[in-house]
């Protein structure tokens, strides 16, 4: 009789389960195409661009394709001997590699893709050094794992994701990037002018360059990592760095999920789903690396490696000023987990009998003293750089924090952080904002507040994962309840037993998962901007938590949505990008292995008719300039260039143009040698205040030497860009609060062409 009422509610379950199913799939296809349509992905995609880059996509496909079901008969016809092995693992990466390596070189990413790689391995190489003291333990750890992978040829449908990431990175440059992460070698280690030498260029480290907003002193762990690549021809090196680290985030899934399920690769094709990750693979910004280093920690975590694990979280602290949150949030919920499972004592001094790590401290069992260390070091100097720039160990996030401690923001760096805005409203209007966005973030991010959740959102897979994960954390939940109440009872029978070892697998995933959720739904109500790189860590917790059951079952119906995502997120990956490029980079059957980005951007500037100020500029790296025009193509000039964006808008201090003498002031802090303009830039309403400023900065003789003539060869565009020179010796005088000498008949004569040319074309 129980047996039967047993069954019945296991046929219920099922069957509610089923038809929740069928729900989400309907209301995923209706919502995906709504939003594909809305947001101007479709018009995207019928570009001419986006068409020919879809019909290489289609290409790789058909290649795949061809190659499983060749491979499937061959299986299934003939089985290879012991002694094929090791020539069908050569074909299996071969048939991996094969074509991306083809499609890399046509589209002049081969080079940046060889050279990052050497560079990788030479720091994962370095970084197994410092985890056993032997520099090999990296290559031959890598080579036992690749060894010993099976040859599953369904993986080749992973290919065209990362054909995707790697075949439009060089035109792909977004706006973060082009400003301060492809920028390095003008932005961070250019010496100062009449410096030479290795000291000059540690003492360039820790300077300004005469950038005022908040991102020039984010933490640059990743921007010292990759140092070497930022001195190399083009921006391709240091973004093919990004494609190694995003392959690297996979590995590590695999490895964490290895122990959890017995379908890995159905977890590895989910990850590649999520844009959010993928997109961050053609950037130069720090969160794929951040997430890289939060799983390291996670999978050192579960080792019983904690002193491991406590260095990567602190090495995160050298990536991204959230980091401070989300890495503190993954250590509490190791705490938690340490709690629960009652091994609070050996929290951070516990590992499996018989394991050494090389310490130079001794023998150390509960991970690598040398590593934490270094990783101890690394964060140290990081820290310590934003903290000489701007007063503050870490700037922008806990800015109020500090201040109340004591710490106080150097002139003339303004870092108050405006984070949130549901003090603002009544407690109906934020539950229903938060509503709004949770919805949007999920399934139709259209919008004013969702344009940064659009271009890198987990696509339509994630509200599938979501579920997945909320329904194996539920079952972990209440085998854990299950198990304690037959324990209360006296009945500790051996199935308890088992549904509790079961589970065991995700025991350290649920509590961090959990907390990430509720900070992550916090942040929806509390933040002005919602960016989607935001939550990739939450993303990839919820995708290890949904795959982390030892006998994971689909129904037919369920299998059913894997195609509609894989679809979904082939067409949202090629579509979306941070730059909003359309396409790939153009193919180019005999070039120089590289990308030029260089000499891409004097063709454009020789076409506007601004080549003459742009090598003027360029010709000294180190010239620091005053752009007064469009971002981020001004970010293209090789110097250290600052948008005036920078100064008056989000991160800046705009409370510089209140006052001429405040403006000066800026001007002799940031050595600036050159204020570049741009007509058209000036002629925005929105730029009144800027335009204001220059020209008393004009009648005060501090801008000189302007350069306008010949920039095209016809007449009417010659007054279209203007470079002036800023002159230092006369804002002495403002720095020590003195007056202004008279101006001398050639200052005066500036003075009033700048003027003039400023109040002419502003009107």
């Amino acid at each position: 009789m129980i047996a039967q009422q047993g069954n019945r509610n296991s046929r219920k379950s099922k069957w509610g389960e089923e038809l929740f199913s069928r729900c989400l799939l309907f209301f995923l296809l209706n919502s995906f195409c709504r939003f594909f349509v809305d947001s101007g992905n479709l018009t995207r995609l019928l570009e001419k661009k986006s068409l020919c880059a879809l019909g290489e996509v289609g290409l790789l496909f058909l290649y795949c394709l061809a190659v499983f079901i060749a491979k499937r008969c061959g299986k299934k016809f003939r089985e290879k001997s012991e002694a094929e092995s090791e020539k069908a693992r050569f074909s299996y990466f071969a048939f991996f590699l094969f074509p991306l390596l083809l499609s890399a070189y046509l589209h002049r990413f081969f080079l940046p893709l060889l050279v990052s790689f050497l560079y990788f391995f030479f720091l994962a190489s370095l970084f197994g050094f410092l985890l056993s003291g032997k520099f090999t333990y990296f290559g031959r750890k890598l080579r036992a794992f690749l060894s010993s992978v099976s040859c599953n040829y369904s993986l080749l449908f992973v290919l065209p994701f990362i054909l995707i990431q790697m075949n439009r990175s060089n035109i792909a440059l977004d706006y973060d990037s082009l400003r301060y992460g492809l920028r390095s070698a003008y932005i961070l280690f250019s010496p100062e002018k009449g410096s030479h030498g290795v000291f000059s260029v540690l003492q360039a480290f820790f300077s300004a360059h005469g950038m005022l907003n908040a991102v020039y002193s984010y933490p640059k762990g990743l921007e010292l990592l990759s140092a070497p690549l930022s001195f190399l021809p083009g921006y391709g090196f240091l973004l093919a760095f990004q494609i190694w680290i995003y392959l690297s985030i996979a590995f590590f899934l695999y490895l964490l999920a290895r122990k959890r399920t017995g379908n890995p690769t159905l977890l590895l094709f989910f990850f590649f789903f999520l844009s959010s990750v993928g997109n961050m693979a053609i950037t130069a910004k720090t969160d794929n690396l951040t997430l890289l280093v939060q799983l390291m920690s996670l999978y050192f975590y579960e080792r019983g490696e904690r002193k491991n694990s406590l260095a990567m979280l602190l090495f995160s602290y050298s990536l991204k000023p959230t980091a401070v949150v989300f890495s503190t949030l993954l250590l509490i919920g190791f705490f938690f987990d340490s709690l629960l499972s009652g091994k609070l004592a050996s929290f951070f001094f516990f590992e499996k009998e018989g394991k050494k790590h090389f310490s130079l401290l001794g023998s150390s069992r509960e991970g690598s003293t040398p590593l934490f260390l270094c990783a101890l070091f690394f964060t140290s100097i990081v820290t310590l750089r934003t903290f000489l720039i701007t007063g503050l160990p870490f700037s922008t996030t806990f800015t109020g924090i500090f201040k109340a401690i004591g710490f106080r923001v150097k002139w003339p760096f303004n870092l108050d952080a405006h984070v949130d805005y549901s003090g603002e409203k009544s407690g109906g209007e934020a539950l229903f904002s938060f509503t709004k966005r949770v919805f949007c973030f999920l399934f139709y991010p259209v919008g004013e507040d969702m344009a940064h959740v659009s271009i890198a959102w987990s696509g339509a897979a994630f509200p599938f994962l979501l579920y997945l994960a909320l329904r194996q954390g539920f079952r972990e939940i209440c085998c854990k309840v299950s198990a304690y109440a037959s324990f209360v009872r006296g009945k500790f029978v051996k199935n308890a037993v088992q549904r509790s070892a079961g589970s065991t697998a995700s025991c350290v995933l649920l509590p961090v998962f959990l907390l990430l959720t509720f900070f992550s739904l916090l942040s929806f109500l509390m933040l002005w901007q919602i960016d989607g790189n935001y939550y990739i860590l939450w993303e990839c917790l919820a995708l290890l938590l949904a795959f982390s059951g030892t006998k994971m079952r689909f129904s037919p119906f369920q299998k059913m949505i894997f195609p509609f995502l894989y679809v979904a997120a082939v067409l949202t990956t090629l579509v979306t990008s941070w730059a909003g490029a359309v396409g790939f980079t153009p193919i180019d059957p005999v070039n120089k292995g590289y990308y030029d980005h260089f000499s891409v951007e004097m063709e454009k500037q020789a076409e506007r008719g601004s080549l003459p100020l742009f090598l003027k500029m360029a010709e000294n790296p180190r010239n620091h300039v005053l752009a007064v025009s469009e971002t981020p193509e001004c970010f293209r000039i090789p110097c250290a260039v600052e948008s005036i964006t920078d100064v008056e808008g989000s991160g800046g201090s705009p409370g510089l143009f209140d006052d001429s003498l405040y403006f000066a002031w800026f001007l002799k802090w940031a050595k600036t040698d050159y204020i570049y303009m741009e007509k058209s830039f000036l002629e925005e309403e929105r730029e009144e205040r800027a335009k204001e400023m220059l020209i008393q900065m004009a009648n005060l003789g501090i801008l000189t030497e302007p350069e306008f003539a010949n920039l095209t060869k016809k007449q009417e565009s010659l007054p279209e860009y203007l470079l002036v020179k800023v002159n230092q010796p006369r804002l002495e005088y403002a720095w020590r609060e003195e007056p202004y000498p008279a101006l001398s008949s050639k200052e005066r004569r500036d003075a009033d062409t700048v003027s003039e040319w400023i109040e002419r074309r502003a009107k």
